[in-house]
């Protein structure tokens, strides 16, 4: 039982914590009329659980408003369903939907102070108790994804899965040490229900983390990692109590995912499979274990194991495929790379950058490092089957973050939890004085070691984290005001797509869901706002459905092209807005979204600019090219024209290109020659004439550098500007509605 004390300190760090995610982004999210949330998803969690607190305790499965086809929730209803429960006891179902809104955004603090508490568990129960409060200081003020997933209006259920992923791993910890414990004693002066208790709670946790996350079968990929790894350094005995412990938790969280996750949710079958999976394996381990010699032991697991791996495509096919999927998941895709938590960690910024890990975590990565690798070296020599848990669970968050920066948030808290072990451990080694021995006696091996240990733990593991974990919950990242406009008019002066307005608060039966009248093409960073802000229709939305063919309508370089797009997506409206085009940040950075649309439309990006070199006093200088099909994308018509045509005057030049190779043998391609034309026609008469080096572009991204005719089949309904925005400069977003005499056939 932790100490009177223990509870004390743990209470002021649930403070600080709580206090970090609360009070400096309070002002960002509650300071206007409307409650401004921190990211995308959180406005379409919002939209899931208005509608589950309407119609208590039904929730949505297949949404209408989420996309044109009435997009099936992949979405586990366990985080939804808490706050909607919330709401319904503390106002009723008729709770307006600013209040909902108000828990919605507080929820996501509350359960990372759960995860705190959690991570407390974890490393008291697995080391000391001088562990657990150091490792549940360190999470409350360590920066990164989990601090900033954890702040106030960041509305999503990542908190929720990582205090129920430690939760669980607390609960094992304690449940392997009471198996261990029942192995050494006679079977007379057992009591089973209290030895068996935290092996059930670790189920139940499990369980509840699966219906909080879909794929959270990683996690149980990570507990079968670890029980086969013991096979090849740990006693039999305790072996045994770690399958024992392990077939528990599995048998009691596949009960609670058969019972109560829909069947039809993404990734149903890995959660359903890996289960039995873990419970096959960890019954044959607990039986195998204290009857036959170690060598018989693992070929009879590897056997089981090579067995499953065979009838796996067999029996679930759609499992093996998925599993497939996800692997693949880890290595860098361009189309994930619009997606900014999808990207691999040190890809983060676009290109290779070491110091990543520090821009997003300071000392916390790289002491973790360090930590797990002297925390398995310990294991390994104590035969510690609870610390081998912590190494596989951390080393896993490793190598999930570095394949995709989003895994971070559960990394953050696994190496807090081995932070504060090696952490410990070196003011052990310095002599410092704690409760259970003021005054250590040791050999010192350099003058000034206590101090120096003292300064080792506060200046590594603490002071860098501080100032920047302070900088994150700080940070901005609500709706930008103009796009609230944007939602506002979308709502009030649109047509509702389905018989009433009314419908969006509906009871939907997949059976007779409406058909939506028309979409919204927008693109898919904006399609929750639609649903959720504006209760209209997207055409694409942030699981990426439809981005695809959106990107396509974006980039069409023909009218024509564009408007069969939006008819084949039943668009009636366009928006656009000022990322969509590139941009000048200077020094030869651009800023904007056209590559991800390029990306997404399967297009090569040759095909609208080029990045090139040109040699002055001081170096190479950047020169990007601009082809006359960038200017006549429906993207830049739309946004930079406005929909009318242009006739730009010296603005087009002719340069002259040619392939070179660095010192390194990297191909790059070099501007040689360049000149202003009037006009485009005579810049490309001149570039025919002198020959294929020679090519008429544009320098400037936002500047017309081509003719283009006015877009016939939409017209401008409406612009959107910043307060402080001048009357010439252009909008922030626009509105267009097709008209008929510009449909496609």
């Amino acid at each position: 039982m932790p100490r009177r004390s223990d509870l004390v300190y743990l209470t002021i760090i649930v403070a600080i914590a709580l206090a970090l995610r609360v009070w400096a982004p309070w002002h960002e999210v509650f300071g206007a009329t409307r409650v401004n949330f921190l990211e995308t998803d959180a406005w379409y969690h919002v939209r899931l659980l208005e509608n589950q607190v309407r119609n208590f305790p039904h929730h949505i499965t297949v949404d209408p408003y989420a996309s044109a086809d009435a997009q099936y929730v992949a979405v586990a209803p366990l985080f939804d369903t808490i706050v909607a429960t919330a709401v319904v006891a503390t106002r009723g179902t008729d709770a307006s939907t600013a209040y909902i809104e108000r828990v919605a955004a507080l929820a996501p603090p509350i359960m990372g102070v759960g995860a705190v508490i959690a991570v407390w568990a974890l490393a008291a129960f697995a080391f000391g108790r001088r562990e657990g409060l150091l490792a549940a200081f360190l999470l409350a003020i360590l920066p990164g994804h989990f601090l900033d997933r954890t702040l106030v209006g960041f509305v999503d259920h990542h908190a929720l899965e990582v205090w129920l992923m430690f939760s669980t791993l607390a609960a094992m910890v304690v449940a392997v040490s009471r198996f261990q414990t029942r192995s050494t004693l006679p079977t007379s002066t057992l009591l089973p229900t209290r030895i068996t208790l935290p092996a059930v709670a670790s189920g139940v946790f499990l369980g509840l983390y699966l219906l909080g996350w879909t794929s959270g079968a990683l996690l149980v990929a990570m507990i079968g990692v670890w029980l086969i790894s013991l096979l090849f350094f740990a006693k039999a005995s305790d072996i045994a109590a770690a399958a024992s412990a392990t077939a528990m938790l599995s048998a009691v969280a596949l009960v609670m995912v058969v019972a109560f996750q829909d069947p039809q949710l993404y990734r149903y079958s890995m959660q359903v499979v890996s289960l039995i999976g873990l419970l096959v394996v960890s019954i044959a381990i607990a039986i195998l274990a204290p009857r036959v010699s170690e060598a018989a032991i693992r070929a009879s697991i590897a056997g089981v194991v090579v067995l499953m791996a065979i009838a796996a495509p067999l029996v679930a096919p759609g499992f093996t495929a998925q599993v497939l999927v996800d692997f693949t998941r880890l290595s860098p895709d361009p189309a994930r790379m619009s997606v900014l938590e999808a990207r691999p960690l040190f890809l983060y910024s676009g290109s290779w950058h070491w110091n990543q890990p520090w821009e997003f975590f300071r000392s916390g990565f790289y002491l973790g490092a360090i930590a797990v690798v002297a925390l398995a070296v310990s294991a390994w020599w104590t035969r510690r089957t609870d610390h081998w848990l912590i190494v596989i669970v951390t080393a896993s968050m490793f190598a999930a973050t570095v394949g995709q920066n989003r895994f971070g948030y559960y990394l953050v808290p696994a190496c807090a939890v081995v932070m504060a072990w090696l952490s410990i451990r070196v003011l052990d080694w310095g002599g410092v004085p704690h409760a259970e021995n003021r005054s250590p006696r040791i050999a010192p091996v350099i003058p000034m070691q206590r101090e120096i240990a003292v300064i080792l733990v506060a200046g590594l593991a603490v002071a860098p984290n501080i100032v920047p974990a302070a900088i994150t919950a700080t940070r901005g990242g609500g709706m930008p005001a103009y796009w609230a406009e944007v939602m506002d008019w979308l709502r009030t002066e649109t047509p509702a797509p389905f018989s009433s307005d009314d419908y969006y608060l509906d009871r939907y039966d997949p059976a007779t869901l409406q058909v939506p009248s028309y979409t919204v093409l927008n693109w898919w960073d904006q399609g929750y706002w639609i649903a959720q802000m504006a209760h209209r229709v997207p055409a694409a939305n942030p699981t990426q459905a439809k981005a695809p063919d959106v990107a396509r309508f974006y980039v069409a370089t023909d009218e024509v092209e564009g408007l069969a797009v939006m008819s084949a997506l039943k668009a009636r409206y366009v928006i656009v807005d000022w990322e969509l085009p590139f941009r000048e940040l200077g020094e030869g950075v651009l800023g904007g979204r056209f590559e991800n649309l390029v990306t997404w439309a399967g297009r090569p990006t040759a095909d609208f600019y080029q990045l090139c070199y040109a040699s002055v006093d001081a170096g190479w200088q950047h020169v990007w090219l601009f082809r006359e099909a960038y200017y006549q994308t429906m993207a830049y018509r739309l946004m930079v024209g406005g929909g009318g045509g242009a006739s730009p005057a010296n603005n087009t030049w002719v340069v002259r290109t040619n392939e070179r190779t660095d010192t390194t043998g990297r191909r790059f391609c070099e501007v040689s020659d360049r000149q202003v034309y009037r006009s485009a026609d005579e810049a490309k008469a001149v570039a025919s004439r002198r020959g294929a080096s020679y090519e008429a572009v544009g320098l400037t991204p936002w500047q017309p550098a081509f003719p283009s005719a006015a877009v016939a089949g939409l017209r401008l309904v409406r612009d959107f500007r910043k307060s402080d925005q001048a009357p010439t400069e252009a909008p922030m977003a626009r509105i267009f509605e097709r008209v008929q005499q510009g449909l496609a056939p």
